[in-house]
């Protein structure tokens, strides 16, 4: 679709200009949140260009109010650096990155990035240093701290790209730049991409019995039926359908065109009914797919179509109504021995107890997610190191370190049962400097250290033994 790609193109087209430009000392791209991953994607696709000389590190801590963020991207810097050292290898040797001891904040935050502008070696020349905050919410500190960054003359071999969502909070801070700032609009055209998806729909809706390829996903194809290709084999009867279906043990729905047909437009009439802002209609239809799937036998597709109803819900402003939804969901999950998509829902109703403003009972139930997914198979303990980290995340935020530590500990402990696979497909990596973190603020530097060693074992792909898990309070237990 155009109106996707058009805004990816103008990303791809900036950052090769930027790259191409040392003039440039900074850029701002403001998107939608739909396509944040794409644009960072692009963007920093850039890295690989023969006359790039500068590696990306992408940054995504989030601004809080009462939390600046700039621990956590420190954290963020050291871990892409290590990276950095890793990949460099013999050929360029770089020292390792140490915390700024003594500080806090955007300050610690420049001292680190400055060591390591001085550790570089050539063929290396700087650093492009992408901030892309999954969400701000406290915009005036986000800025304040911006302007200060951007006034560092020790950091002038570094550049940077803010790439932020739906809003541009922090464009007057470029916009004073003048010509040493570019600025990129990459939001999706809604209105388009509302008609592209319109048109979409209703080609799927025309294509005839015997549409096939891109007609079944809204493309072009013949207006009638194409006669049968030479040797092609004749369709299933119904009879045919039913004794395959028994025989692999599925829903003869999934042999059926037609019925998938019909299951197809309900999904996407609900989705074009949503981004039309018709909460009502979308709920409705996406009701309707979820009884279809009930009716035709569709286990898993009726629990992920459950799930989709409830965030019609939540996005519609009923998250008491979205949470039995959520629920029923892991009940019909668990019923079917879906535990992946039980833990997913498990993990939604968290998610409407912060959105209902329940900081408590949302820590529990991420804890329960956790505790759900830890003892199923794959790929649940993946989703339940998660649940854990967000839980132990949010216990910090509201000052209960010792509720926090344990909740680090458990996604730690899933993902060393998990085996190595299971810590690199994982928020492992994250859970284990997290509790570094905590480690560190009481002292234990002993126990921060393993785990960060841990850490970058894990994203450099070494195995390497046990971390050491003391954390402050340990008898404290996140289930």
């Amino acid at each position: 679709m155009d109106s996707i790609l058009k805004p990816l193109e103008q990303v791809a087209e900036a950052a090769e200009w930027f790259v191409r430009t040392p003039e440039l000392r900074a850029m701002h791209v403001l998107t939608n949140g739909a396509i944040r991953g794409a644009v960072l994607k692009h963007l920093c696709a850039t890295e690989v260009l023969d006359f790039n000389t500068c590696p990306f590190f992408v940054l995504e801590a989030p601004t809080e109010p009462g939390d600046d963020g700039w621990a956590l991207r420190s954290e963020e810097l050291r871990g892409d650096w290590e990276s950095l050292v890793a990949s460099a290898g013999a050929s360029c040797p770089l020292p390792p990155l140490w915390p700024a001891e003594g500080s806090a904040g955007v300050t610690q935050f420049s001292l680190e990035l400055g060591r390591a502008l001085a550790a570089l070696r050539p063929p290396m020349t700087g650093l492009v240093i992408v901030l892309a905050p999954v969400w701000v919410r406290d915009r005036g500190r986000w800025c304040d701290d911006l302007a200060v960054l951007l006034r560092v003359k020790a950091l002038a071999g570094a550049r940077f790209v803010v790439v932020e969502s739906d809003e541009p909070y922090s464009l007057p801070v470029f916009q004073k730049m003048g010509p040493l700032a570019e600025r990129v609009d990459a939001r999706v055209d809604t209105a388009a991409l509302d008609a592209d998806a319109r048109a979409s729909l209703d080609a799927i809706r025309a294509a005839g019995a015997g549409a096939s390829g891109f007609q079944l996903v809204g493309g072009a194809g013949p207006a009638v039926t194409p006669p049968p290709r030479r040797g092609q084999p004749p369709a299933l009867s119904s009879e045919q359908r039913a004794a395959l279906a028994q025989e692999l043990g599925l829903s003869p729905a999934l042999f059926d065109p037609d019925s998938m047909k019909t299951l197809r437009v309900l999904v996407l009439s609900a989705a074009a009914a949503m981004r039309e802002n018709n909460p009502a209609e979308a709920v409705r239809m996406q009701r309707e797919a979820r009884d279809f799937c009930v009716q035709h036998q569709l286990v898993r597709e009726a629990v992920v179509n459950e799930l989709v109803l409830a965030g019609y819900l939540l996005q519609a402003g009923l998250p008491e109504r979205a949470l039995e939804i959520f629920r029923a969901g892991r009940g019909r999950a668990e019923a079917a021995h879906l535990m992946d998509l039980a833990v997913q829902a498990q993990t939604a109703v968290a998610s409407c107890f912060l959105l209902m403003k329940a900081p408590e009972e949302a820590a529990a139930e991420y804890a329960e997610a956790g505790r759900l997914g830890a003892s199923a198979g794959a790929p649940a303990p993946i989703l339940a190191i998660e649940a854990y980290r967000m839980c132990g995340q949010l216990l910090a935020s509201r000052r209960n370190l010792e509720g926090a530590a344990a909740a680090f500990r458990r996604a730690i402990e899933t993902g060393e049962a998990g085996g190595p696979e299971v810590k690199r497909s994982s928020t492992f990596v994250e859970a284990a400097r997290q509790l570094a973190t905590l480690c560190r603020k009481h002292g234990l530097i002993q126990q921060a250290d393993s785990l960060d060693a841990q850490a970058a074992a894990v994203e450099h792909g070494e195995e390497s033994g046990a971390a050491t898990h003391a954390a402050p309070n340990q008898g404290v237990d996140a289930r």
